[in-house]
Parts: structure tokens; sequence; C-alpha cells
């Protein structure tokens, strides 16, 4: 009985152990033909024919500084990149360098020299994640060549792998460093350091109070920041590939995990993307970089490692979502095709989503609970202001591609500032806290209020915007300054994309290059129009600008580059104290639509550092921003808070939704009289995690 025991263990050992490494074979040629399809033929042609007759003797390339430490496009990376390419036109089926001698002696050398001269980085992000990773898939490559790698070479760089503590890291850099763990484990076979291996990479994708996945759906990346792409893309993508290679295995993700990530792919991050562009308010320091807005490398129909199809194979049940988003990314469909109206308020980001599928309507701020944008590896240099109620206002997507390096950043589009003369460095590395509390917004899913009591860089002000189907009403009030400029709120600052057309007295014109209004009724531009309920001092400017992304990067080019830009902005003056705003964004119209609006839907009851109210007749939506305690009264009714709130009230649902921005009540006490009823509803407000986050209660 014993020998029958020992065998029977020994049996489901073996089993266990072929089952195992029957995975693990099954991941590396998934990993192998991800990696080939990175390359077209033509590129892999190229690049051999370049690379291979350049190639000394002790396996380095003459043009590469291999003493570089760059902290960003640190030039050693390359070889790498070069190796990675020889090894897959050695390994690639159909390849006309496949096997060839010449190739194999080169990546040999090549990695031989790497071993010998193991060039540094000054960023730990290079040296700990990009290189063992570079290593990791050139090996992969080379393993499952005819001609392999010789074995002290291939052993002494697993070794030089072992790099990065995946234990302590967080979010997006715990996972990149799991995959070169992954890789490491296929290519030692290694069961037990790929449990491992799988374990770290699938970690994240789980509810976060510190750096990752955040309760309200947002992704947070160097403490409290806003980072739904940058960091939130890597964590997306790694993801993703890693589910893509495990499926069919022991180790495939699913269960509460499969659906957070889905929930976070398809709800915070494809939404931040309209047509191919993205919110240029979710890339962190990123903004900084060229191109990095286009996301059309994400949805390449029928591409195996594009970050869509990966999603759609590892849950087809998302398919038709997909499928949609895939159309709009690459362009074969408009920007709104298949877009659902919906309604975001990122509690825990301070960042709201306002999507209709004729526009996009985002706003990014900042709390004493969150983060500005970062500067930092000299990138963004001039974000000082990118949280101070920066809107982002969307038709075709392309509004603001690549725009940065012309943007006059003080005038970022919908912020308040001082109008300086020079654009301003961002001076805090790594990001700045937030100065003020009383930051949120309310959401019933569709329609909301989102609010910033804003105290930075010598201003003060309380912004709100009341986000309807067809407009968004923005008010400022209470703004106060005793610096020496001019005080300025943007409304706009986009590609020049056709004619302006203004109104004033009844009086319709188009603008060239500049104009200063007094009686300034609307203005049309691209398809967007803004109405100004009342008489304000707004500047108007239609001008080449001229920038270079050198000067808001130190990896940029130092190249001028210049365009036309649209630019309109509300002067509130120097030192002004007590001083306000009011303009409704209408996106989707033409010049005759804008000429007819007459917003008689819409009446904005109070807009005071006290108290900020908009009533939608048509939509029967009241919606308000109590900054402290008090009473509005409206068309037909009275609404009283008794402490500061945001509130949401719809007499179509008979529903209020309410808010705590400052994120910390328990309760909240309304009352609601019309006519001679009178309603008193006590809401107990969402705690915890969940501090912040909108509730709903049915009314009479």
């Amino acid at each position: 009985m014993k020998k029958f025991s020992y065998f029977l263990v020994l049996s489901v050992v073996l089993f266990q152990t072929g089952s195992a490494q029957k995975d693990i074979s099954a991941i590396s040629i998934k990993i192998r033909q991800q990696i080939f399809e990175e390359i077209s033929e033509q590129e892999l042609l190229k690049n051999t024919v370049a690379y291979l007759p350049l190639i000394k003797g002790d396996g380095s390339w003459p043009d590469i500084d291999y003493t570089n430490t760059a902290i960003t496009k640190w030039p050693p990376g390359q070889h790498l990149e070069r190796v990675k390419s020889l090894a897959v036109a050695f390994v690639k089926e159909g390849s006309v360098y496949n096997t060839n001698s010449s190739v194999w002696d080169a990546v040999v050398k090549a990695l031989s020299f790497w071993y010998r001269a193991n060039p540094k980085s000054q960023n730990w992000w290079h040296n700990e994640i990009a290189t063992p990773q570079s290593l990791g898939e050139i090996m992969l490559l080379m393993q499952s060549a005819t001609r392999p790698l010789p074995a002290d070479l291939q052993h002494n760089l697993v070794q030089r792998m072992k790099q990065g503590n995946v234990f302590e890291k967080t979010g997006a850099n715990k996972l990149d460093i799991a995959l070169h763990i992954i890789y490491r484990a296929c290519i030692t076979n290694d069961a037990a350091l790929m449990d491992t291996a799988v374990s770290q990479a699938f970690y994240p994708i789980a509810y976060t109070t510190g750096e990752g996945l955040q309760y309200d759906y947002s992704y947070l990346q160097h403490g409290a920041q806003l980072q739904i792409s940058s960091y939130g893309l890597v964590f997306l993508s790694g993801e993703y590939k890693v589910a893509s290679w495990m499926q069919g295995t022991a180790y495939a993700l699913k269960g509460e995990q499969l659906k957070l990530l889905n929930q976070y792919f398809l709800h915070s991050f494809l939404p931040a993307i309209r047509g191919r562009y993205i919110d240029f308010n979710t890339e962190g320091r990123g903004i900084s970089r060229k191109d990095i807005l286009d996301k059309a490398g994400l949805a390449v129909p029928g591409k195996i490692n594009s970050l869509l199809e990966m999603a759609k194979a590892v849950s087809p049940e998302n398919a038709a979502l997909i499928d949609a988003a895939m159309q709009r990314i690459s362009q074969q469909q408009l920007p709104g095709y298949g877009l659902i109206s919906k309604h975001t308020h990122f509690w825990k980001a301070d960042y709201t989503q306002h999507i209709r599928p004729a526009y996009s309507f985002n706003v990014r701020t900042v709390s004493d609970r969150t983060k500005r944008t970062e500067t930092g590896n000299k990138e963004n240099l001039s974000g000082k202001f990118l949280a101070d109620g920066s809107t982002n206002i969307q038709r075709s997507g392309k509004e603001y591609f690549n725009i940065m390096p012309l943007w006059e950043w003080d005038k970022i589009p919908g912020i308040t500032a001082r109008d300086f003369a020079d654009d301003q460095l961002t001076t805090v590395q790594w990001g700045e806290t937030g100065s003020t509390g009383f930051v949120g917004g309310v959401s019933d899913n569709l329609f909301g209020a989102s609010c910033y009591e804003m105290n930075y860089n010598g201003v003060s002000v309380k912004k709100a915007w009341f986000f309807f189907d067809k407009e968004v009403v923005c008010l400022g009030a209470g703004i106060s300054s005793n610096a020496d400029e001019n005080i300025i709120t943007s409304i706009n600052q986009s590609w020049l994309n056709g004619k302006i057309v203004a109104s004033e007295n009844d009086k319709t014109v188009s603008i060239k290059k500049e104009n200063n209004y007094a009686a300034l009724q609307w203005l049309w531009h691209d398809s967007i129009g803004y109405y100004f309920p009342s008489p304000q001092n707004i500047t108007v400017t239609n001008k080449t600008q001229t920038g270079s992304w050198f000067k808001i990067n130190g990896s940029g080019l130092k190249e001028t580059t210049e365009g036309k830009v649209f630019k309109l902005w509300l002067n509130h003056g120097v030192k002004p104290a007590d001083s306000s705003y009011s303009y409704i964004v209408v996106p989707g119209v033409s010049t005759d639509e804008m000429a007819k609006y007459k917003r008689d839907e819409i009446s904005i009851i109070v807009n005071t550092d006290s108290v900020q109210a908009v009533q939608h007749c048509g939509l029967k939506q009241l919606q308000i921003v109590f900054y402290k305690a008090g009473t509005v009264t409206g068309k037909d009714m009275k609404v009283k808070a008794d402490k500061p709130c945001v509130i949401l009230l719809s007499l179509s649902a008979n529903t209020i939704t309410v808010a705590d921005p400052y994120q910390k009540s328990s309760e909240l006490v309304v009352t609601i009289k019309k006519q001679d009823a009178e309603k008193k509803i006590i809401c107990q407000l969402p705690g915890g995690n969940f501090s912040g986050s909108s509730v709903s209660f049915k009314i009479e």
C-alpha cells in the first residue's frame, strides 16, 4: 500500500510538472508570436541590412555612446533594440536571414558585448525594466532557434536580468518587472518562478488606496495623481498582454480580477479617447511628448498585440463595445460611432468625463487629496496650471493634437490664472499636492455638476461646470487676486480650423487676427459655439504661434514649430475683487444654429462665491453647488442644504443625487419646497473609500 501511495503521489507530481511545462511552452510560443508581429517584413529587412555590416568585432555599434547615462531617450537602449531585430530576422520562418550564420554571430557578439559593458542609465526604469525586458525577449526568440545561444552566455544574461524588486513596486511598475520575470521563467522553464511572476503581474488588478486602480475606476500613480493614460495605459497593455499569453493555461486571468480590468478599460480609459486622440488631461507629464495623444496604434484590426485585439481575445463577450471603439480609433467610423451618453465624476482623481455622441467635455482639477500634473525627467516643464480646471473639449478629437509646443501655458483651456508675459516653469518635481478641499462633483451617470474651489499662485476663484445634453454651463465667482498681472479665464486654445464667427449687438462678423469685445453675444469656431449670457471683457485671437518641443520637454526636438491657433479668453483685470464669469459651451452646431441659440431652457439662477446653480427647464433639472449651507430659489422651487455639497435634482426622474466635495460628512439634510409642499430628505453619505461619491434618493 505504501508503494502504491508513493507511485500515486509521484504520478500526480509528474503530471502537474508536465502540465506546467506544457503551459510554459505554450506561453513562450505566444510571446514570440507577438514579438514577430511588432516588426514588419519590410522593416526587418531594412534593419538587418543597416545593422549587420556596421557591427564591430567587439559586438558594439560605432554610432552608439555606451557611456551615456541619459534619463530619457537613453542611447545604449538602441543596442538591444537592434539585437532584438536581428534575433527576429534569424529565427522567424520566411525571413531572408532565417538561420543565417552571420546574423547568429552578430547576435552573440552583441549580447556578449552588452554583458561585458553593462551600460547604466541614471533612470532606474531603464536599468530595472527596459533592459531586462529586452534581454528576456531576445533570449526567448533565440530559444526557438535551430542554433541556440551559447549556454554560458545565456546563463550570464539570465542572471543579469534579475533587476528590480517586484514585491516592493506598485501599479504599472510592479507589472513591468513581473513581465521580465515571466520571460525569465520561460527561458529557464521554471514553473515555480512562473507562479510568482504571474501572481505579481495580476496583483495590481485590485482596488487600492495607494498607487494603481482606484475605487472610482480611475488610475493614480506617483502619488494621488491622475494617470488614466500614461501609467494607466502601461497597466492596461501589460495586463491584457499577460492575460492573452495565459489564456488556455492554468495561469489564466478570470473572475473578479478580469471584471475589474475590463471595467477600467471599457468605462474609464476608452471614453477618454475621442476618435483616435485621447484627452490631454490623462497623459500626466507625457503631455509634453510629440504624438502622445494619438492612440491609433492601440486599435489595429487583426494585429494580435494591439491593445483592443488583446482585450477582445481575453474577453470576447465585450466584442461589440471593443469593435465599435476599434472603428472609431482606426477612423473607419466617425468619432461618435457607438458611443453611449454617460457622465462620470472620478472622486478619487478629481476628474470628470462628460461623453456624448456629438462631443466630449472633460475637466481636470486638484484638491489637497490629490496631486497636480507632475514635472520630472525634464518633461512637462510648463504644465504648472494644468490641474486648475483644464477642459478638454473635443468633437473630431484632433483639436489639441501636438499643439502643446505652441500653447500659451497660462491659457490652457478652462483655467483661471495670471496672464504672464512668459510661460511659467513647474518648480515642484513629481507632482505638487493641491491646496483646497472643496473639490468634487455629483453624477447620476448621465448628467452632473463639478466644482473646484481654487486658491493657487495668488489667484482664488470658485469654478463650476454644469453638464447637460447639448451644452455645458461654465461659471466662476469670487475671483480675487493681488497679483500685478491681468487675471484671465481661458475658454479654449486649440488649432485653428476654418473661420471664426462672432456676434455683438446682433451683428455677425468674422474674426481677423485679434479682437476685444465688451458685449459679445456668442462666438463660433470649428463646430463649437460659445454663448455669453452677460456682457464680459473678451479677447479672441487667430494668430500664428511658435514654439518647440524642447521648450516643454528637455528631450524634445529643438527645431521651431509653428501653426495657427484659435484662442478665446475672458479678462478680469488687474487685482480683481469678487469678480465672476459665465459662458455656455454648445458643441456640434452650425453658425446658423448658434445664431438662433437663445438658451431659453437654461437659467443661471445664481453665481456667487457662496452658491452656484443652473436650472434646465427642458430636462427638468436643477444643479447646485453649495459652498456653504444655504438656500437656492429656482423658477418653481426652493432647495435648502444644511452644509456644503453638490446637488442634482431631477424632477423627471423624481430623484435627488448628492455628493460631498470635502469628503468628510456622513449626513446631509436637503429640504425641497415646491408651491405649498415641503419635503425634507436626510441623505446618508458614503464613507470610507467611497467618500465623495454620489448617492441618489427617490423623492415624491
